[in-house]
């Protein structure tokens, strides 16, 4: 019995390797950013969004587009690394960072700070996760502070 269950797992590794999965490996020889990857996501324009520890990646089907902080442009991200995202009900792109929440603006291709505030101090907020509650309330959460409500927030213009 040991030695037909030991043939039957061999065959099954053996099939395994010839009918394992096809694709295509996406690396930082050429495309990512960085190999860290701390999130995946797909929007509603079929965009494919991938948090790095060294930037945010967007793959449009074809192509990577890399978002990093740059020090003189206040509409980058503010920095590289990218912990969450979410898209919610009414579109808004969110993207937690290590020190800052920022929200896409399509528009513009660029990003928009959210600064939260904690008794009149502001926060600088480790986003760890971001969801959207029915109500539409997005909750945010900080590592080290708690979560954070926000309503009706929206980008400036």
């Amino acid at each position: 019995m040991k030695k037909f269950m030991l043939v039957l797992s061999a065959l099954a590794g053996f099939y395994t390797l010839l009918s394992g999965q096809t694709g295509k490996l996406f690396s930082t020889d050429n495309e990512l950013s960085n190999s860290l990857i701390n999130s995946l996501y797909q929007d509603n324009r079929n965009y494919v969004w991938i948090a790095t520890e060294d930037g945010l990646n967007k793959f449009d089907g074809v192509k990577f587009t890399v978002y990093r902080n740059i020090k003189s442009d206040s509409s980058s991200l503010k920095n590289d690394f990218v912990h969450t995202l979410y898209e919610d009900t009414r579109g808004r792109f969110w993207v937690g960072c290590v020190n800052s929440l920022m929200l896409f603006d399509r528009q513009k291709d660029n990003f928009q700070e959210v600064k939260i505030y904690d008794k009149g101090q502001l926060l600088v907020p480790d986003v760890t996760s971001i969801t959207e509650l029915q109500s539409g309330e997005v909750w945010i959460t900080i590592s080290g502070n708690g979560i954070v409500s926000i309503v009706n927030y929206q980008l400036k213009t």
